[in-house]
């Protein structure tokens, strides 16, 4: 599920609070993969949000401002 990474690199979000990269595939699912401490992004851990099964500790208001931001820029 590695995203195109030329229509997508300028619609991500680095989370420092999640130490995570988020963006949208084509169907507006929310996507993550790991950011390492350089910023770049381990793409190749990529995974959809919906299948995170353990959500303790989760912040989901900042998780859903992360959608919120990357909904308002998607096109």
């Amino acid at each position: 599920m590695k995203p195109n990474l030329y229509t997508m690199m300028f619609n991500t979000v680095l989370s420092i609070d999640f130490g995570r990269t988020f963006w949208l595939d084509e169907q507006k699912e929310l996507c993550s993969a790991p950011t390492f401490t350089d910023g770049s992004t381990d793409w190749d851990m990529s995974d959809y949000v919906c299948d995170w099964t353990d959500l303790d500790g989760i912040n989901l208001g900042k998780l859903l401002n992360i959608q919120k931001s990357l909904l308002k820029d998607f096109q």
